[in-house]
């Protein structure tokens, strides 16, 4: 079973499951993760604690199931960035604010379902892992095609580019850095770190 669908159980493609997965998403974004139970999850759900497992051995499932979901969004919304026509500044420059503009909505917006990441960056729960290596392949992706493109330097080696990169954009995407300071201070101090990043990377 793959890292991403850990403590699931039966068809991997059940209809039924995708619906628990979105109506516990609702739930958890409103009541919050950890004051939840499996008992009251099924309650609001209007299903059995006994039917619930059918799909999932834990809570912990549930909730890892909607990270994977909420995660694989953002990154399907960047990934249209990656494969956009922008020129290669722009492109990398979108890529970053949109990134930002994507966690903020998320975690400051959206209800409570920060408690749900902090929870799976406390556990280190496998959808965190996942997203953060489809970042840094989006992130190499942007740099390469830059390369290709002669916008980008070529003597950093990729990988390393590409993490510190990612290392620039953790303000933005962890959510208790979010909170940590006003949204319009994030949103600086990320243009900073772009506009840095940019001029290093120049032929």
């Amino acid at each position: 079973m793959p890292a991403s669908t850990s403590g699931q159980r039966g068809p991997s493609d059940h209809h039924r499951r995708e619906q628990i997965i979105e109506q516990a998403d609702a739930h958890f974004r409103l009541y919050g993760y950890r004051k939840t139970s499996v008992a009251s999850l099924a309650k609001a759900i209007g299903v059995s604690s006994a039917y619930l497992y059918r799909f999932f051995d834990s809570k912990q499932a549930i909730g890892q199931a909607i990270c994977h979901s909420v995660l694989a969004g953002l990154t399907t919304q960047l990934q249209a960035i990656v494969d956009s026509d922008l020129p290669a500044i722009e492109r990398l420059r979108r890529y970053t604010d949109t990134a930002c503009t994507l966690s903020l909505e998320l975690f400051l917006q959206e209800g409570r379902m920060h408690e749900v990441v902090i929870e799976a960056l406390q556990n280190a729960w496998p959808p965190v892992a996942l997203y953060e290596q489809q970042l840094l392949e989006q992130i190499a992706t942007l740099v390469r095609r830059g390369r290709d493109s002669g916008d980008f330097e070529r003597r950093t080696p990729l990988d390393e580019v590409a993490q510190g990169i990612l290392e620039a954009l953790t303000p933005c995407l962890h959510p208790v850095l979010l909170e940590m300071r006003p949204p319009a201070e994030t949103r600086q101090g990320l243009h900073a770190a772009t506009q840095l990043i940019l001029r290093s990377l120049m032929p």
